[in-house]
């Protein structure tokens, strides 16, 4: 009988027949024993001619000069070189020759020397495949450069370009950093449920999943704020909570429909507290993460530190598009709207179209970072009042760039006037506004059994690393954001 052609790629037909191979020779290709290594950043500062260093990981770059085979190994660490020589004939010279490909994890053994050319090297004495490699890594001098490609693949992505694994490291430290600005404070880090019966703290649409055993249908949270307050009527006077929301709306260079969100809360303070409290929050995390409050952003400098300029919201809105938000009527509104030719749903209720001419007109024009302050009612409907002016709330909004960062306000904690603001938002949805809120009754009640005053401020962690590390999209600074499914591409 004919032997059956294979329909692989040349190169992964290869690397399969060399796991066979390597487990004919008793190599077996994914082995369930190894020696244990040491990591490549500690043998590196051990000493030429120590003997007995084993190091792991992935080989990539493998090239034969005469008698000796060097290659680089990388693991988590860092890189190191390894020389085989002919001499280890009898350990495996040539099946380290044959069997192996760059993209293979292997553990190697032996004295730690120096090269000709002063490189640290491990004189391979002893050697084991850990994990063959069937496909090939993307070529290394192309890298990984479609953007779609490098999303739906991070995994490549960080193997292939350094940069973008430093990036992920540095979110990582980022969000540490937020971590450690509110432990010092006294804040309790808190989790509260993913899963809710009624979706609340924003304005958007969210997604709806079941729940076989309880027969109901659940919602994924869209913030984190309403369980957090509810832990204030509880007692808990200092608490955050850092987790993933989603939101089902649109996507775009600033909008992912699940991201990571940070949300705070402090019993006893207020809106002008927050306002020094946030400040002093970016500064030292950005500090603490980057080493600077000064970043590349958009061709511009962002410059974090010192106070940051303070905008009237209706005020700046007036002096950008000559519309008092809190005078003018619904018509009015509109009309401004469809001068500047910006859409808006027919369903609309005056916070969206005040928001909408706000997005329009004033944000854009704020590049460095800036709180926007005293927002109207009609676009708060979770802050409290503000002291001098009841058509306004004690809200705070960071925005940087052009984009908002943060939001935060003296939390709303009379019950009677909740339940006003939820009905309102109750009237929106029902004529169309999906993102309008719902009524959440539990809320009010644990509201009714009092909530102490306090400021809460959230902040969407992916969009703020975006602007200062100049990305281009939220994408990039996300591992695996959600991607349309689509067929395999060669890489």
């Amino acid at each position: 009988m004919p032997e059956k052609k294979s329909t692989l790629p040349n190169e992964e037909a290869v690397r399969r027949k060399k796991a066979a191979l390597a487990t004919a020779a008793g190599r077996a290709p994914y082995p369930q024993i190894f020696d244990r290594p040491q990591s490549v950043a500690v043998v590196r500062k051990s000493p030429p001619g120590t003997p007995g260093v084993t190091v792991a990981g992935r080989l990539m770059r493998i090239r034969t000069i005469g008698q000796l085979t060097f290659a680089d190994v990388h693991d988590g660490s860092g890189r190191i070189q390894l020389q085989a020589q002919r001499s280890m004939a009898q350990d495996g010279y040539q099946e380290f020759l044959d069997l192996l490909d760059p993209g293979d994890f292997i553990s190697a053994s032996g004295e730690l020397m120096t090269t000709k050319t002063g490189e640290l090297t491990v004189a391979v004495q002893r050697w084991q495949l850990l994990s063959k490699a069937l496909r090939p890594l993307p070529d290394k001098y192309h890298g990984l450069k479609d953007h779609e490609l490098r999303y739906r693949k991070r995994y490549l992505d960080l193997l292939v370009n350094p940069e973008v694994r430093k990036l992920f490291e540095q979110r990582s430290k980022f969000i540490t950093a937020f971590r450690l600005f509110l432990d010092r404070r006294g804040f309790l880090e808190v989790e509260t449920p993913v899963l809710e019966l009624i979706p609340g703290g924003a304005e958007a649409e969210p997604f709806v999943t079941h729940h076989r055993t309880l027969g109901i249908d659940l919602y994924l949270r869209i913030s984190l704020e309403l369980h957090l307050k509810r832990l204030l009527v509880g007692g808990m006077d200092r608490i955050y909570e850092i987790g993933k929301v989603f939101r089902n709306e649109g996507m775009s260079s600033e909008h992912l429909q699940e991201f990571t969100e940070l949300e705070f809360y402090q019993a006893y303070a207020d809106y002008e507290d927050l306002q020094r409290t946030v400040q002093e929050c970016y500064r030292e995390v950005l500090q603490e993460t980057f080493g600077t409050s000064e970043f590349a952003c958009q061709g511009k400098t962002l410059d974090f530190h010192g106070p940051w300029a303070v905008v009237d919201y209706a005020a700046g809105v007036l002096a950008a598009s000559k519309v008092d938000v809190v005078k003018a009527s619904d018509d009015e509104l509109r009309r401004a709207l469809d001068r500047r030719k910006v859409a808006y749903e027919p369903s609309a209720g005056r916070g969206r179209l005040i928001d909408l001419l706000y997005k329009k007109t004033l944000r854009p024009t704020l590049f460095q970072p800036t709180l926007v302050i005293n927002h109207p009612v009609a676009v708060s409907p979770l802050a409290k009042r503000h002291r001098d002016n009841p058509e306004l709330t004690e809200r705070i909004t960071v925005v940087v760039a052009g984009s908002e960062v943060g939001n935060g306000f003296s939390e709303l904690n009379d019950p009677l006037d909740q339940r006003q603001r939820f009905e309102q938002q109750a009237k929106l949805r029902a004529a169309g506004d999906t993102e309008a809120q719902m009524m959440d009754e539990d809320f009010v009640e644990a509201l009714e059994h009092g909530m102490p005053p306090a400021a809460g401020f959230g902040v969407g962690i992916d969009r703020l690393f975006m602007l200062v590390t100049d990305q281009p999209s939220v994408r990039d600074v996300v591992l695996f954001p959600t991607m349309r499914p689509d067929g395999p591409k060669k890489i």
